[in-house]
């Protein structure tokens, strides 16, 4: 009489020397996964810097995140890259201009800004009232952040500046 190997004890089996060669397959030499660590899960504001530098942009050091410049057609689109105190988030942001006398702006203009939000999100208008400035701002996780994400997150929100310049064309 032969004896079988039952189909749960086989499965066990697979499972367990399939789980000891994930180890194998996955496992890089140290100097690549330093790399990786350093350009593909959170970004610094060294790695950031390098990191726009890198995507052709000329980042400018400001008390707070990086200032990058971005020329499209006619434009020339101007944006803050900054990491949140934590380093868990980064933010972009755009000052779209001075705003002197925000109760003079109707308020059918303001309702619109905020309309509109639904249609820019993950970006959104808000109002620096001490300032007077009307800013548009975004912010996305910093992790895993590669070139490739950096750059789309950069593009989709010079994407909203330009979508939105009717609303926000009465500041100053």
């Amino acid at each position: 009489m032969r004896k079988y190997i039952s189909a749960t004890a086989l499965l066990a089996i697979l499972l367990w020397g399939s789980t000891a060669l994930v180890g194998y397959v996955n496992a890089q030499p140290k100097g690549q996964a330093e790399a990786k660590s350093v350009a593909g899960e959170v970004l610094t504001d060294d790695t950031l810097s390098q990191s726009l530098s890198n995507m052709g942009f000329e980042p400018k050091k400001l008390s707070k995140g990086f200032l990058i410049a971005i020329k499209q057609d006619t434009w020339t689109l101007n944006m803050q890259l900054v990491l949140s105190a934590n380093q868990e988030k980064i933010g972009l942001n755009a000052n779209l201009g001075k705003v002197e006398e925000p109760a003079s702006v109707g308020a059918q203009t303001w309702y619109d800004l905020l309309v509109s939000n639904g249609d820019i999100d993950p970006a959104a208008f808000y109002f620096d009232k001490d300032q007077k400035k009307l800013y548009l701002h975004r912010t996305f996780d910093n992790r895993g952040v590669t070139p490739a994400i950096l750059r789309r997150e950069i593009e989709s929100f010079g994407a909203a500046i330009r979508k939105t310049e009717s609303l926000w064309k009465f500041t100053k």
